[in-house]
């Protein structure tokens, strides 16, 4: 058999286990109920994003969302900003392997493109663990648990762990966390092996938290979208609508951008950055 031949079976097992024992969460996909054909081409696809679940693509559930809503609901292929113009182009030619068309153009990101890659450039998050004060609303906005520490006590990230999702940043209420920029050259291989590796990490996360909100000993409250639906799959009780976790995530992404601004009028009167916050006050209201 040659080494193609390996490549392809691999990668035929790969598609037919992606799938297999997905977490609770995405159980409203009903990928099981899906022709093969199709379920192939979820599997493909979702094997070429990043696997950070970030939900900067308004897929708040993470990758294997997006992927579904690409392949069944003809949604754009371009939206996922950490993968940038090769993930836009290579989710392309899944979606249409003979297209002529003119491909998209990724949505872009707020970091430069590294050259190396042709993808935006990597950031980590780090906390600055002198005002760290503990509140531990980081950790259940980690898609894949690389965040560590308990009430009233310093937290850590592990750099090593984190995927630059940016997640943990609208929680804290001190704003202790940073991005810091990476530089790092993966190869093909090296980068499927990170993706998958992402992806085990961030399911094995949601059946973590569905085991806690299942339990009836557990008192810790709901804190973010994911485990809100998480919660709900569970319960099967309460609707929360794809509407309604977008407008959570932009509510935390303004509530962060207003205490940047509070902090700096704090500082100095500025007529402009005044006009911005009540702008971006009128926005929160709104939401």
């Amino acid at each position: 058999m040659s080494q193609t031949d390996h490549h392809v079976q691999a990668a035929s097992r790969t598609e037919q286990t992606r799938l297999v024992n997905l977490p609770i969460l995405f159980d409203t996909l009903h990928i099981e109920t899906l022709p093969a054909d199709i379920q192939a081409k979820i599997s493909r696809v979702d094997a070429c994003l990043p696997q950070t679940q970030c939900g900067l693509c308004e897929h708040p559930d993470g990758c294997l969302p997006y992927a579904a809503a690409i392949v069944l609901d003809g949604e754009p292929y371009n939206k996922c900003v950490p993968g940038g113009q090769p993930v836009t182009d290579a989710i392309a030619h899944i979606i249409d392997p003979n297209t002529k068309n003119i491909i998209l153009k990724a949505v872009p990101s707020q970091w430069s493109t590294d050259i190396s890659s042709g993808r935006p450039t990597e950031v980590r998050a780090i906390i600055r663990e002198d005002d760290c004060i503990g509140c531990t609303k980081c950790i259940p906005a980690c898609p894949v648990d690389a965040i560590v520490g308990t009430g009233k006590h310093m937290h850590t990230i592990f750099t090593d762990l984190c995927t630059g999702c940016e997640l943990c940043i609208a929680p804290c209420p001190v704003d202790c966390i940073d991005l810091v920029t990476i530089e790092r050259e993966l190869s093909i291989s090296e980068r499927a092996a990170e993706q998958e590796d992402l992806r085990l990490r961030y399911h094995t996360h949601l059946r973590r938290v569905t085991e806690q909100l299942t339990d009836s000993s557990n008192s810790r409250p709901v804190v973010s979208m994911v485990e809100a639906k998480l919660n709900n799959a569970a319960s099967q009780t309460v609707t929360i609508s794809e509407s309604q976790a977008k407008n959570t995530i932009a509510a935390a992404k303004l509530r962060t951008k207003i205490k940047k601004l509070e902090k700096q009028l704090s500082v100095r009167a500025n007529e402009q950055k005044q006009a911005e916050l009540d702008a971006l006050q009128t926005e929160l209201l709104q939401l």
